[in-house]
This record gives structure tokens, sequence and C-alpha cells, in this order.
């Protein structure tokens, strides 16, 4: 280094400052020239690059966050050039921080976790799936589409080898909830805005993608309350607080297959709570009071800002809830299954290796503007299993069923034998939300379809993290 150099690069250097000064007032001030819209984005852009920068960890903290807050019509004018979507650009970003930590830092060390293999098996089933695409001659590009999403599942290496426990209790799963509380305000917000509050007479249904994150935030927010007896009473009330904005946003969905599959998390969450101990008139009356606790609340919550905003959220929720039992009087379920019977018989041409990845169908959705069925071309089912069997036949079936059975076994393991409250805590709740959306892919494909495949990934990651501390005895 030079002598000038040396000079410039002094703490406390003034023409150093000036110089970064400078730069931020043009990284501000030029896009400007332009719109507020790319002052905005460029600012944005520098602000992440700073909090990211060389750090695997804040990458994958920021990634996760921004995908779920984010609604989908943000990040469809956030694709970069090639059709680069904004998650992939972070998890990029990661890729590469990562790839120099592993030269640079760990001459190539990579840690295992008790879970690598499983998902390593579904990553090649995947790939074996996106081979099977070509060979039906499926179209390229809407391979590259479909096949993109099961491959997020990678990120689950980056959270074993670069996020260590203590991150994993005090950033990321705070993180999560922050999350699910900033999606349930945009829920409320939009609901709001969408109907006469002069009339309230309008009902809108406020159901968008990243509303898939309220009954996992919900039961990660209920299992703490009820696995932390011993939790500060500031916390508790904070956590209290929330579950009532998600509570209120999680039923504005009405979501009838979302509403199924939290009472699954919820039954699951009080099953680990007092089934496991010796069962007694004690335990069923607690369990009987924390269920009870928590439907009031819910919905007292509902039937006050019912009465607020003079809108008829009762009347529309106990509309939908009919399709449980009537469900044949119920178009967009009956055209539901209609599109089921549709893959059933796809899948019966190639049971075991599937159709693979761009296998489009053409099925019938009901249309509200004519009042009838128009024939659409999907290329992925509400249903996590049929698109899984579709695409991937009985292979990725069973690989995708392998790497949740094992994550799950890992989490109750951890809940059982672990030490530590915080950690039981979060073992507890990713069990009760693995349950919760194995029951909601018989309606869903979250799990496999869009961008929450990364978030998934990445809780995935989080148990395996804990598991192998705790196989370890505790020892970092």
């Amino acid at each position: 280094m030079t002598n000038w150099t040396a000079t410039l690069f002094q703490p406390g250097n003034r023409t150093l400052i000036a110089l970064l000064c400078l730069g931020q007032l043009l990284l501000i001030g030029l896009p400007l020239l332009w719109t507020i819209e790319y002052a905005l984005v460029a600012t944005g852009a520098t602000l992440l690059l700073g909090a990211m920068l060389f750090s695997v960890q804040r990458t994958l903290l920021i990634l996760l966050f921004l995908n779920i807050v984010l609604p989908s019509q943000v990040l469809a004018r956030l694709i970069l050039p090639g059709g680069l979507r904004f998650e992939e650009a972070l998890f990029i970003v990661a890729l590469v921080f990562a790839f120099i930590d592993l030269i640079y830092r760990r001459n190539l060390r990579w840690s295992p976790s008790p879970a690598d293999t499983p998902v390593l098996i579904f990553l090649a089933a995947t790939a074996f799936s996106t081979l099977v695409g070509l060979l039906h001659d499926n179209s390229t590009s809407l391979i590259l589409r479909n096949v993109r999403f099961p491959f997020y599942y990678a990120v689950f290496f980056l959270a074993t080898n670069f996020i260590d426990r203590r991150a994993a209790l005090r950033l990321f799963l705070p993180a999560l909830l922050l999350a699910g509380l900033a999606v349930s305000f945009e829920y409320i917000l939009e609901f709001v805005g969408a109907i006469d509050l002069s009339t309230g007479d309008r009902f809108v249904r406020v159901a968008r993608l990243h509303g898939i994150i309220l009954p996992t935030a919900l039961l990660l927010a209920i299992n703490l309350l009820v696995h932390l007896p011993d939790l500060p009473r500031r916390h508790r009330l904070l956590l209290s607080l929330a579950l009532l904005p998600m509570g209120l946003a999680f039923v504005l969905t009405v979501g009838r297959a979302m509403w199924g599959a939290f009472a699954v998390g919820l039954v699951a969450t009080i099953w680990l709570r007092y089934g496991i101990q010796t069962a007694n008139k004690r335990n069923l009356w607690r369990a009987a009071l924390l269920v009870g606790a928590l439907l009031l609340a819910l919905m007292a919550t509902v039937l006050l800002f019912q009465r607020l905003t003079g809108s008829a959220i009762s009347a529309h929720a106990l509309e939908r809830s009919k399709s449980y039992v009537n469900f044949d009087s119920d178009l967009h379920v009956m055209g539901r299954l209609a599109s089921y019977a549709i893959a059933l018989e796809a899948i019966a041409r190639h049971p075991v290796l599937g159709n693979g990845q761009g296998t489009s169908l053409e099925v019938p959705l009901f249309d509200e503007e004519s009042m009838s069925y128009q024939m659409w071309s999907a290329w992925d089912l509400d249903s996590l299993y049929l698109t899984l069997w579709l695409k991937m036949g009985l292979i990725g079936l069973a690989a995708f069923a392998w790497m949740a059975l094992r994550i799950l076994r890992l989490a109750y393991r951890l809940f059982r034998s672990g030490r530590d409250g915080p950690q039981r805590a979060l073992a507890a709740g990713i069990v009760a939300a693995l349950l919760s959306m194995a029951t909601l892919g018989l309606a869903d494909g979250a799990l496999i379809n869009g961008r929450f495949t990364l978030v998934f990934g990445l809780l995935f990651g989080l148990v395996a993290i804990l598991a192998q501390e705790a196989s370890n005895g505790g020892k970092q």
C-alpha cells in the first residue's frame, strides 16, 4: 500500500469522510433526476447491500423477512434482467458470501447436519424430474418456471452452515414473528381500504400469497406462550397483543383450508403441552381453558373490529364454512375437485416417474363475471401431494415425505430432550406448524410452489442447527 492510500484510509480522515458523503449524495440525488421510484430503489439497494455485506447470516435474515413481508405486486416490479426474481437475487448474494467465507475462513470445511441426506435426495429427485420434463418435450420456459421453487430448499445448507444457535433463537424466530405481524397489518389495512365504511355493506376477502405465514406465525407465538411459563411478563404481554392482529388478519382471509390446518396445529400444541404427561383432570382442564381462552380472544377481536367497521365478517365466514358440510353446493370447490380428477388421470399415465417439470393441465375454474366455468391452462395445483405426484412421480413424493418427516422427527426429539426453554418452545412450534402445513397441503401447494419454499427451507435448517447442537451436548 502506497503512502497516500495508507494516509487516506486512516480512521478519522476527513477526506475519506467527505468522499463517502459525496458518494451517498450521488446515490440518492442522481436517481431523483429521473423518478422518485429510482431513488427509492437505489437507496434501498444500497442500505440492503451495506447490511448484508460479507455476512451470510445477515443476508439470510433479510431474505427471510423481505420474502415474507413484500406483497407479490411489489416483488413483480423488482424482477431483475433475465427474469431473476428479487428473492433469488438475495439467495445468490448469500451463495457468493458463503463461497468467499468457505475459501478464506473455513478452508472449504462443510458442516454436516442430521437432515443433509434427505434434503439432498429431494434436490436430486427435483433435478431428475427436470430431465423427465425435457424427455416429455415440456416447454423449456415452463420447466424453468416450475423447477426453481423446489430448488429453493437448497437454502437449507446455507442455514445449517452459516447460522448459529443463538442467532436462530434471538434473530430468526423474532424476525419471523415480526414478519407475520407486518403481514397481518397489511391485510387489515387492505380490508379497511376496500370496504365502504359509510354503509358497511361490502365485504372484501383479503387473500394474498404471503398470508400463508399467518397460521405458522400464530402457532409459533402460541407455542412460545404455552411452553415458556417463565417468560418475562413484558414479553408475554407483547406476544399476547401480537396474537390479536395476526388472528384478525387470519380470519379476514376466510381461508377454509387454512382454518382447518390451524386447528390441527392447535391440537398438536395442546398435545405437546399436556398429552405427553400423565393424563389427569387437571391437565384436561388446562387444555380446555387454553383453547377456550384463545378462541374467545380471537372471537372478541373479530366482533369488535366488525362493530367498528360495520362489515359483515361473521356472516361471510359462516357462509364459506358451510362448504365443510355442503361442499357440492360450492362452485369453486367443485371446480377444484374436477381439476384433481384431471390431474389423477395424468398421474395414472406416469405414476412412478411423473410427467416431469413443466407439465401443464387444462382445468376448469369458476369465473365470477360470466358465472360459468372456464378452462384454464395451469402449471400447478392447489394440492401439495398431487403436484408432487404429477410432476415428480412417486419418487419425488417419497423424497419430499422423507425430508419433511426427518425434520418433524428432529423437532419432536428436540422438544422431548431439550433443556433450554426457548429451544423447546421453538421445536414445539415447528412441530405444530409442520403438521398444520401438512394438512394444508391437501388444498394448497405452498410447500413446493412459490417463494415460500425459501421460508420453509430456512425453518428446516433452523431445526437441524438446534438438533445438531443438542446432539453435541450443547457445544457450539
